[in-house]
C-alpha cells in the first residue's frame, strides 16, 4: 500500500517541477545550514579542548597578588611568592608536581640573526606538567637545574629564526645579554595557545640560572608564578583550601586580611570556556534552523496548493469509497518525500562544504554520525508538520462539492 502511494506521490511531485524544486531548495539551504554549523561548532570545540589539554589536566596557578609593607597596600611592585613556598606547598597531601617559574623577555642573538622572545626559568616538574615533547637532543636532568648550568630549550619558532632550516642546533650556543646558553634540546612544534599566542617563541630553562644571570634582581628567592597539579580533580578544592591556608601561614596574614595571592584552577576555566563553546555551537545552529521552519513554510504552502488543485481527485477518490486515512496519508507521504529528498542533499551539501572548508584552514572537521540521523528525523518530522494540515484539509472536503469543483 505504501510503495504505490509513493510512487503517486513521486509522479505529483515531477508534474510540478518548479515549484517542488523552490520547495525542496528551502529544505536544502535550512538542513546545510544546520550540518554546516554543527560540524564547525564540533570542530571549534575539538579545537578548543586541543588547547585546553596543552595547559595539563587538574593544574592549578598560584600568582603574586598585592603585598602590604607600612601598612599601605603595594600592588604589581614585589612578588610575594618564593621559592620556599613552593617547596612547602610541594608537601601538601595530594600534590604531584610543582615547578616555580620566573620569565622574563629577551633578545637571543646566533652570529648575525637575532630574535626577541620570551625566556622560562623552572624545574623539571614544567617539562611534565607543561606536556612539553623534546623532539631534538635531551632534556635537563636534576644536576642542570640545581647548579644553574646555562642549558636551554627551544622553542620551534626559535630555532626558525635562529638558524637555517638543515642545521642542526643541539650543542651550539647562542648569546642572551650576552651570556652564553648552550641548546641541549628543540621542543616539538605546538602552534598557537588558546588565546592565540605562539606556544612555539619560548626557551626554557634552569630556573637558577634565569634568576642569576637573566633576571640579576635583589631578591633570589622570589618567583613569579607556583605551577602545580593535583592527583585527582575531586581533590582541587581540598588543595586550594589547604594552599590557601599554607600561605597564609607562612606570608603570616590573618584569616580576616585579604591574601597576598591568587590561585587560579585551570580545569574550572577548561570546563567554563568548553561550556560556553558548546552553547555557542547551540544557540548558531537554533539560529541556522529559522531557515528550516521557512522551507517547512514553503512545503505547507505547496500542499495547500496541490489540495486545491487536486479537489476533483480527492472527490473521486471519496465517492468510489477511499477512506479518510489513506488520502491524509497520501498527502502526507508527499509532503515527508519532498522534506526527505531536501534533507538529503542539503545533509550531503553541508558535509562537503564542511569538509572543503577544513581543508581550506588545515583543521579536521569531524563527520557527526548524529548530523545524519538528526537530518533524517529532522526531514520526517519538518514533512509531517508541514503536511499535517494540508491533509487534514483534503480528508474534510465533501466529495459532492468536490465532484463540482472546475
Amino acid at each position: 500500500m505504501i510503495l504505490p502511494m509513493l510512487k503517486e506521490a513521486w509522479i505529483s511531485i515531477k508534474s510540478n517541477k518548479l515549484r517542488s524544486s523552490l520547495t525542496i531548495l528551502g529544505i536544502v539551504i535550512g538542513v546545510c545550514a544546520v550540518v554546516l554549523i554543527v560540524a564547525v561548532g564540533q570542530a571549534v570545540q575539538n579545537e578548543i579542548n586541543s588547547k585546553l589539554e596543552t595547559l595539563g589536566g587538574n593544574m592549578m596557578i598560584v600568582t603574586p597578588g598585592a603585598s602590604t609593607k607600612g601598612g599601605v597596600r603595594r600592588h604589581g611592585i614585589i612578588s610575594t611568592l618564593t621559592i620556599g613556598d613552593a617547596e612547602a606547598i610541594k608537601q601538601l597531601r595530594n600534590v604531584t608536581e610543582v615547578a616555580p617559574a620566573v620569565a622574563s623577555n629577551v633578545q637571543v642573538v646566533n652570529g648575525s640573526k637575532n630574535w626577541n622572545t620570551t625566556i622560562v626559568g623552572s624545574n623539571l616538574d614544567y617539562i611534565n606538567l607543561g606536556d612539553w615533547e623534546i623532539i631534538e637532543g635531551t632534556e635537563f636532568v636534576q644536576r642542570d637545574i640545581e647548579t644553574g648550568i646555562p642549558y636551554i630549550l627551544i622553542g620551534h619558532t626559535v630555532r626558525k629564526e635562529l638558524f637555517e632550516e638543515d642545521e642542526n642546533p643541539i650543542g651550539q650556543d647562542i648569546r642572551i645579554r650576552n651570556t652564553p646558553f648552550t641548546v641541549i634540546g628543540v621542543l616539538k612544534e605546538r602552534g598557537s595557545g588558546i588565546t592565540g599566542e605562539d606556544q612555539d617563541d619560548i626557551i626554557i630553562a634552569p630556573l637558577k640560572v634565569v634568576k642569576t644571570r637573566i633576571m640579576r634582581n635583589r631578591f633570589p628567592n622570589q618567583i613569579r608564578v607556583i605551577l602545580l597539579t593535583v592527583d585527582e580533580r575531586e581533590n582541587m578544592v581540598f588543595v586550594e583550601k589547604r594552599i590557601t591556608k599554607l600561605l597564609r601561614e607562612r606570608h603570616k596574614i590573618r584569616d580576616d586580611k585579604e591574601k597576598d595571592f591568587s590561585i587560579t584552577n585551570i580545569t574550572e576555566i577548561a570546563n567554563k570556556i568548553s561550556s560556553v563553546g558548546f552553547m555557542l555551537s547551540v544557540l548558531l545552529a537554533v539560529i541556522a534552523s529559522i531557515s528550516l521552519v521557512v522551507g517547512s513554510i514553503g512545503i505547507m504552502n505547496m500542499m495547500l496548493v496541490s489540495v486545491t488543485e487536486r479537489t476533483r481527485e480527492i472527490g473521486i477518490r471519496k465517492a468510489v469509497g477511499a477512506p479518510n486515512k489513506s488520502i491524509m496519508l497520501q498527502f502526507l507521504l508527499e509532503a515527508i518525500l519532498i522534506s526527505f529528498i531536501g534533507s538529503l542533499i542539503g545533509m550531503v551539501l553541508g558535509i562537503g562544504l564542511s569538509q572543503i572548508g577544513g581543508a581550506i584552514v588545515n583543521k579536521p572537521v569531524p563527520i557527526s554520525v548524529l548530523t545524519i540521523f538528526i537530518s533524517i528525523g529532522v526531514a520526517i518530522m519538518v514533512g509531517i508538520a508541514s503536511g499535517f494540515f494540508p491533509a487534514l484539509k483534503a480528508t474534510r472536503l465533501d466529495p459532492i462539492e468536490a465532484l463540482r469543483y472546475q
